[in-house]
C-alpha cells in the first residue's frame, strides 16, 4: 500500500508541473503548495504514526484547488472571521476533492478508499463543531495536521504578504476548527519562529478565554 502513497506524491508533482503557469497567481508559488502538501503529510505521520492510507492521500491533495484554480482557491480579501470565509473554504475543499478523485481513479482501483479520501478532503476546512460532529478520527487528524502545517509552511509567506492583523484571523480559523486533543498539543508546542509562536499562543488563549 505504501506504493499508493509514493504514486500519489508523483501525481502531485505531475499536477504541479501541469499547472506551473499558475505560479505567479499563487501566494507561495506552485512549489510552495507542493511543499505544504508534503508538510501536512509529515504532520499526519507525526501526530498519528499509524495513519491510514486514505488519510495520507487526503493530506497530499487537500489543497490541490490552489494549484489548479488559484484565483478561486486563494486570495480571499474579506474578513476571515466571517461566514463568507467559511463558505469560501468549503467551496475550496469541494473543488479540491472534485478535481483529484478522477485523477486518483487512474492509479487507485479501490472505490471505498477513494470515497474516504473524498470525505476527508471535502470536510477538512469545516468548522470545529462540524468536524466534531462527524466523530471521524481521520478527519480529526487531517484538520490537526493542516493546522500545524499552517505555521510551518504557510504562515511565513502569509505574514510577509498580509501582516499581523490579517494573519490573526487565519490563525483563529485554524485554531477553532482543530479537535481539542490537537489544540492542546498546539498550545504546548513551541514553534521555532518566535513571532508565530507568540501569535499562536495569543489566539489560543483568546479561544479558551472566550469559552469560560
Amino acid at each position: 500500500m505504501q506504493n499508493i502513497v509514493e504514486d500519489s506524491k508523483k501525481l502531485l508533482s505531475d499536477i504541479c508541473e501541469e499547472y506551473k503557469e499558475n505560479d505567479k497567481e499563487i501566494m507561495q508559488g506552485v512549489e510552495g503548495e507542493r511543499l505544504h502538501a508534503l508538510d501536512v503529510l509529515g504532520w499526519v505521520e507525526k501526530l498519528n504514526p499509524n495513519a491510514s492510507i486514505e488519510l495520507k492521500i487526503a493530506a497530499i491533495f487537500h489543497d490541490i484547488d490552489r494549484v489548479v484554480t488559484p484565483k478561486a482557491g486563494g486570495g480571499f480579501k474579506g474578513s476571515r472571521d466571517s461566514k463568507k470565509y467559511e463558505e469560501h473554504k468549503k467551496m475550496h475543499a469541494k473543488r479540491s476533492a472534485d478535481f483529484i478523485i478522477p485523477r486518483l481513479k487512474k492509479i487507485i482501483k479501490n472505490d471505498k478508499l477513494l470515497e474516504e479520501v473524498y470525505i476527508l478532503i471535502i470536510h477538512h476546512d469545516d468548522t470545529g463543531a462540524e468536524v466534531e460532529g462527524f466523530e471521524n478520527m481521520d478527519l480529526n487528524y487531517i484538520v490537526a495536521a493542516d493546522s500545524f502545517a499552517f505555521f510551518t509552511s504557510i504562515a511565513p509567506k502569509l505574514y510577509e504578504s498580509e501582516g499581523e492583523e490579517r494573519i490573526k484571523g487565519k490563525i483563529r480559523f485554524m485554531v477553532e476548527k482543530m479537535p481539542e486533543f490537537a489544540r492542546a498539543k498546539l498550545r504546548e508546542h513551541k514553534l521555532q519562529n518566535e513571532i508565530f509562536d507568540g501569535l499562536k499562543n495569543e489566539i489560543i488563549e483568546e479561544y479558551y478565554g472566550s469559552r469560560k
